[in-house]
């Protein structure tokens, strides 16, 4: 009898340990303020007007069409679509131009959405043979699968090293300007 007990007691204690386990959740609010290193950032030495044309110049070579901007507050939100089979993929691009007193500050924000596309066929039939007159036909749907922000420095450096040569062109064009003018 007392071997009985002493196997419920601890049946008893695995299970605590188990629902105890899981209500040790992640808790998002603390992850905000700790210290990353970071990568989504840049310092340029130039006013906002001339970054914010670098800034959309570089994105639109990439490819993305841009959903929402406000030159005066120095915001771009601009997205990237990709098909794989019947998988679509969102890059979401978002940059921020923050002006101070002799520099400007740009932040880069990318987000990856997967979104699948789903037919259901909604056809009715007779004894499973016969199609029936009126059915449903094909109902389309897209389902998202997953959302992740892009953590990749790869990424944004290729995008601040393509925003850096967007801004050196004119330099360089009125070098290559003023090296014609003195060979004539």
């Amino acid at each position: 009898m007392n071997e009985k007990i002493r196997n419920w007691r601890v049946g008893l204690a695995i299970v605590g340990v188990l629902l105890l386990s899981g209500c040790a959740t992640f808790n998002p609010s603390k992850e905000v303020f700790k210290e990353k290193a970071t990568y989504n950032s840049r310092e340029f030495s130039l006013p906002p007007d001339l970054l914010y044309q670098a800034v959309i110049k570089v994105i639109y070579s990439q490819q993305f069409a841009i959903e929402k901007e406000d030159k005066e507050k120095g915001f771009i939100l601009a997205k990237r679509y990709f098909q794989k089979g019947k998988r679509n993929i969102i890059l979401i691009l978002q940059a921020k131009i923050i002006p101070e007193i002799d520099k400007s500050i740009l932040y880069l924000n990318a987000l990856q959405t997967s979104e699948r596309l789903f037919v259901a066929d909604r056809t009715r039939f007779f004894l499973w043979l016969i199609p029936l007159p009126g059915g449903g036909g094909k109902e389309a749907s897209k389902i998202k699968e997953e959302e992740k922000i892009i953590e990749d420095r790869k990424f944004y450096q290729r995008f601040f090293d393509r925003i850096e040569e967007e801004i050196n062109k004119p330099k360089e064009e009125l070098k290559d300007k003023a090296e014609k003018k003195e060979e004539e």
